[in-house]
């Protein structure tokens, strides 16, 4: 089974900012341990969403919007793809990261095979 792990993005990554060089020294080896079990398939940050665009509807149309998107507890910072053996060892992953930067939402999507 596949899992996407999405971590929510703040306002302080949103503005730019970088995070914390220590935390992130925390995620990378949560993501070494991810490796050396053999469940990692990828990891990787996302920019900012001033980088990035939005197809929404209008009247049954699409149209493009360009970043920055204001409502930030929706978008996220970063995402890894991991493939376990069950929802609860994703979960079990999930929580690692969850150690590394507490208050950071992660949502466990499992992937459509």
């Amino acid at each position: 089974m596949r899992f996407a792990l999405l971590h929510k993005t703040n306002d302080a990554l949103e503005a730019g900012q970088a995070p914390d060089p220590e935390m992130l020294a925390r995620a990378d080896e949560v993501l070494e341990e991810m490796r050396q079990a053999g469940v990692l398939l990828s990891a990787d940050g996302l920019l900012p969403s001033a980088h990035g665009a939005r197809i929404a509807f209008a009247d049954g149309s699409p149209r493009v919007l360009d970043g920055p998107f204001t409502e930030t507890k929706e978008l996220i910072a970063g995402l890894s793809i991991i493939r376990v053996n069950s929802r609860d060892e994703a979960v079990q992953w999930a929580l690692r990261f969850a150690e590394v930067d507490p208050g950071t939402e992660i949502d466990i999507l499992q992937l459509a095979d």
